[in-house]
């Protein structure tokens, strides 16, 4: 196998766990009954983190188009697995919050999460565990701080 650079060798390595990762997650969720799609789940999941968020919210937190997200609320509406509400402050917005359906899926994906982490982990010792979290927090810190900038030209990001 011929080297890669580093760089092109962090961002491949960095796709291709969140893919295989996912994808696992999916199978194993499938595998369990438990017929959501990868983005489906990720929706409910971020409701159970903080309930009544709104579409644009949603949207934001998921990395993904407003209208997508609408499309996968629906979906996951007419399955009853979430609703929407009016805002009460401002009726026009309506909020996304899970129903009382959703909830004993929980335990499994949270379950399916937990044993796919450890297995992803294997070979790791506690501290090497805690070092690479850190770590990743710290790169996601970095690219949260970077979607909130204005987008200059390559040629012009301090190195």
């Amino acid at each position: 196998m011929l080297p890669l650079k580093t760089d092109l060798c962090f961002t491949t390595l960095m796709a291709d766990i969140h893919r295989m990762f996912s994808t696992a997650l999916y199978r194993q969720l499938k595998a369990d009954g438990i017929g959501l799609t990868r983005s489906q789940w990720r929706v409910i999941t971020h409701l159970k983190n903080q309930d009544g968020q709104t579409q644009s919210e949603l949207a934001e937190r998921l990395l993904i188009e407003k209208a997508p997200t609408g499309t996968l609320i629906d979906k996951l509406e007419a399955s009853g697995l979430v609703e929407r509400r009016p805002d009460a402050q401002d009726r026009r917005v309506k909020r996304v919050f899970i129903t009382p359906k959703a909830e004993p899926y929980f335990p499994e994906i949270e379950q399916c999460v937990d044993d796919l982490s450890e297995v992803s982990m294997q070979g790791l010792n506690g501290d090497e565990k805690e070092q690479l979290v850190a770590l990743l927090e710290k790169i996601h810190i970095n690219l949260q701080e970077l979607r909130q900038q204005t987008p200059v030209r390559s040629s012009e990001v301090p190195r």
